[in-house]
């Protein structure tokens, strides 16, 4: 009989650990700019995608089309995000980072940067670069599996009355 493997030392729970100590890391720091987490991370998802409706912002954020509203507001209050039209969808929006953006996230680089050498010491850059491959490998992998999800496992009957 063998023992059940720790799952705290699975990749899923190393991985799911290390973000969350991460982000809270983060938060810590860039918390003299005057941003929120939900602030920051659409900042740094609209540069990387940036014309992204409301609803594809609020789904790489992983919340509610309203809640991204609300926080998109607060953006554009802040003169960090302009809204333009969609010339493809008259009903909806497209988001763009203003000029006044880039210094912010700028400083939000630098606090990155130097969290991720804090993070990453001991790790020459050979390390460094196998890391980022294999995570962006085990990346890709999930979205090919989110984009053609495999069937659900069919569970017997018989289990499912015990």
């Amino acid at each position: 009989m063998s023992l059940p493997r720790d799952p705290g030392n699975g990749i899923g729970f190393l991985i799911g650990d290390s973000s969350r100590m991460l982000r809270r890391i983060f938060n810590e720091r860039i918390t003299p700019l005057g941003m929120t987490q939900a602030q920051w991370r659409a900042l740094v998802h609209l540069s990387r995608n940036e014309g992204l409706n409301q609803v594809g912002l609020a789904d790489l954020l992983e919340v509610q089309p309203i809640t991204a509203a609300r926080l998109i507001d607060k953006l554009v209050a802040a003169g960090l995000v302009e809204r333009r039209p969609d010339p493809n969808d008259r009903r909806a929006q497209r988001l763009f980072l203003t000029q006044q953006a880039a210094p912010m996230l700028a400083q939000i680089w630098e606090i990155a940067d130097e969290i991720y050498d804090e993070v990453l010491a001991g790790l020459d850059a050979d390390n460094r670069d196998a890391l980022a491959a294999l995570l962006g490998r085990m990346r890709s992998n999930l979205t090919t599996m989110m984009l053609d999800p495999a069937p659900l496992p069919r569970v017997p009957a018989e289990a499912i009355s015990k």
